[in-house]
């Protein structure tokens, strides 16, 4: 009996000491391809870091046109600025796409404050007079980013010469309830730090997604130097979301700021259409019907109804329709730098 449990801990003393060595090597792997991917991002130009206060936000600049429009990330896409440069290319040449970032975006640095409307709005600004970006500006928020989009021009409506809202969280978004949100768990903040999830990644190339061509190691990296979904700053961004979109509903005040709002719903079948091919390569009826049912689902007409109201609030704002994917501007490309051009155009 003795010798039986001395040969089973023995086995368990080496599975310990393997699946340590394990750990040891998942980590310093993670170390020295986040290095690299740092320097790879520093090589292609998508390092730019400037002074937001309390930590360095990472602006990127695309165009030398006179007219800047601020584009600002949905929740926890690390790529954005990935997307915005692929974008600038169908662009006008007198318009600049400056992307900002927030703590624990991809190079973005991480800080203590707690990330409240108030905060993000008021560094970002601190962040852009930093980088010798001056105001007004046309903001572009995206998705989360309609929080902060709405508080500021709402706040410091002589910085804002126009908006673009695009499928961006407005008052009709639902509150975040207790089953909706929880902390990462333990066990999967751990196997990131440990390096594990990261080795895991690059070895089934889960990481790396065509669709973004000549970019894709860029965009790659932008998520692996520090994966926003385990990052703090990420995690109190969500975690303040209700918080935070009280604060900014609370601040509307209607003014004739022009701005814009682009939905994606599918009012047509061509237009589920085109996004399943988007999506999967190739059309299948039943994924169409699949993608139509799907849109009334997620955004009944009483959404819809809330969403033109908080549209009207605004004040001279309009809504424009493009249905498809809820990252329109990476789908159809083409025809949202349409929209946007055309927005511009009218401005000026």
């Amino acid at each position: 009996m003795n010798k039986a449990l001395k040969v089973i801990g023995k086995i368990l003393l080496v599975w310990l000491i393997i699946h340590v060595v394990l750990l040891v090597i998942c980590f310093f792997y993670q170390l020295g391809v986040q290095k690299k991917d740092r320097t790879r991002l520093e090589n292609d130009g998508f390092c730019n870091l400037v002074s937001a206060g309390d930590y360095n936000m990472n602006i990127n600049i695309y165009g030398d046109g006179k007219t800047k429009i601020i584009a600002m990330p949905g929740s926890g896409d690390a790529a954005f600025t990935v997307d915005m440069k692929m974008l600038s290319e169908y662009l006008d040449d007198d318009i600049s796409l400056v992307t900002v970032s927030r703590p624990g975006y991809g190079l973005c640095e991480e800080t203590d404050a707690e990330i409240t409307t108030e905060y993000i709005v008021e560094s970002t600004r601190t962040a852009l007079k930093n980088a010798g970006i001056e105001a007004p500006y046309i903001l572009m928020p995206h998705s989360l980013s309609g929080i902060y989009g709405t508080y500021w021009e709402s706040t410091y409506p002589d910085e804002v010469s126009g908006v673009i809202f695009i499928a961006s969280i407005n008052e009709a978004s639902p509150e975040v309830t207790e089953e909706d949100w929880r902390e990462p768990p333990a066990v999967g903040k751990f196997l990131t730090k440990a390096g594990v999830l990261r080795v895991i990644s690059d070895i089934t190339g889960a990481s790396k997604d065509d669709s973004y061509g000549e970019y894709a190691d860029a965009a790659a990296s932008l998520y692996g130097v520090n994966p926003t979904a385990f990052s703090r700053s990420c995690i109190s961004e969500l975690r303040n979301f209700n918080a935070n979109m009280k604060t900014a509903w609370a601040s509307i005040k209607s003014n004739s700021i022009p701005k814009i709002y682009i939905s994606t719903n599918y009012y047509n079948p061509e237009d589920a259409r085109a996004f399943v091919e988007y999506r999967d390569g190739e059309i299948t009826e039943e994924a169409v019907q699949e993608v139509l049912e799907s849109d009334l689902r997620q955004e009944p007409e009483e959404y819809r109804q809330k969403r033109s109201e908080y549209i009207k609030k605004l004040g001279n704002c309009k809504e424009v329709n493009l249905g498809g994917s809820h990252f329109i501007y990476f789908q159809r490309m083409e025809d949202f730098a349409k929209v946007v051009t055309d927005f511009v155009n009218k401005l000026n």
